[in-house]
């Protein structure tokens, strides 16, 4: 799905595996929706969420793919992601919920993508704005109760690194080369 005026390797793993993450996202995002918002703010707004997780990641992986620049929306993705992680983390019950925990994948997903420290640090910075505001998120979204099944949320987000490990030996710009002979 990559566009096919992006010709430069590294770039074009990049650009996959955002595009890759931006499909897959809303399903974890959505799970997170109806186990979280349902109970306290109803049908509707759960519904309406996870109809924006869709279209919004949907959306930035197909803009991503018409025009072969992902600068502008990798930046939106991190900052929404950053924003949906307060939320969640508020319907979940705040900081001392297992879905707090989810905080670690912004940046992990951030260096998975790019494989650049800076861009790791950008998903690092999104999530601690979106720690910083659980004193305020209250005001907007009733916080939820605390869980058991919370734990639920960062393992299931744990377990699609599973089949990623080995690609995270080998981050996007740097490309291993079969020896010649």
């Amino acid at each position: 799905m990559v566009h096919p005026t992006v010709t430069g390797e590294a770039e074009r793993l990049r650009q996959r595996r955002f595009i890759g993450v931006m499909l897959a996202a809303p399903f974890l995002a959505a799970g997170a929706a109806v186990t979280l918002v349902t109970s306290s703010l109803g049908a509707a707004v759960t519904m309406a969420a996870i109809f924006a997780a869709f279209g919004l990641c949907w959306f930035a992986a197909l803009l991503v793919a018409a025009t072969g620049h992902m600068a502008l929306a990798g930046r939106m993705a991190v900052m929404l992601g950053g924003l949906a992680l307060a939320g969640a983390v508020a319907a979940a019950g705040g900081l001392a919920s297992p879905a707090a925990l989810l905080a670690i994948a912004l940046p992990v997903e951030t260096l998975w993508v790019s494989g650049s420290r800076r861009a790791a640090l950008a998903g690092a910075l999104a999530a601690l704005a979106a720690i910083a505001l659980q004193p305020f998120v209250g005001q907007f979204l009733p916080l939820g109760e605390i869980a058991a099944w919370h734990w639920l949320l960062p393992l299931a987000w744990a377990l699609t690194l599973l089949p990623r490990a080995a690609a995270f030996a080998n981050p996007a710009g740097s490309q291993l080369t079969e020896p010649g002979g």
